[in-house]
């Protein structure tokens, strides 16, 4: 099956305009040599050999995160992130000049996002990282009647001062 595209540029006179024909939907087989020699999945997706991973000795937490105190709340707790936790003393000095603390650590400022749960353990699993799942509390909330507000309770009233 052939796969036919145009160059997208339409300011291009129509004369110059390519097309571009994809006859092999194949996998060549120098790249099929090199999947197979491989062992590491990690390798694979990432690019990155196996000897700078460290994340073997990292672990991923997996958690979706509450909701912010004000009225507009729900834009943070929707998706559900992957993050690494800190190592202690990892590769961690402070800034003379500033203070900030600086770090050499790369999987410390990683943060993903995944619609799903299961979106993120699957992304885990296939980065072959050591992961656990924290699972997010469940808020309870209590209904009550607006008319509560104005009951009367018999004792001494209560006085409400502002300083």
């Amino acid at each position: 099956m052939s796969l036919f595209t145009k160059c997208l540029r339409p300011s291009m006179p129509a004369a110059r305009r390519s097309i571009v024909r994809f006859n092999s939907t194949s996998t060549p087989a120098k790249i099929r040599e090199i999947v197979e020699a491989s062992t590491n999945d990690k390798e694979l997706v990432s690019g990155a050999p196996a000897e700078l991973s460290y994340s073997d000795k990292r672990v991923a937490r997996i958690y979706k995160e509450a909701k912010y105190a004000t009225q507009s709340s729900s834009r943070n707790s929707k998706f559900w992130k992957v993050e690494f936790d800190i190592v202690a003393r990892g590769n961690r000095w402070e800034n003379d000049l500033i203070g900030y603390q600086g770090t050499s650590d790369y999987l410390q400022c990683t943060r993903l996002n995944f619609d799903t749960k299961d979106d993120a353990v699957r992304f885990a699993e296939g980065q072959g990282w050591n992961y656990y799942v924290q699972e997010p509390k469940e808020r309870k909330f209590k209904p009550k009647q607006y008319a509560s507000n104005f009951v009367h309770i018999n004792g001494p009233l209560k006085l409400i001062r502002t300083k």
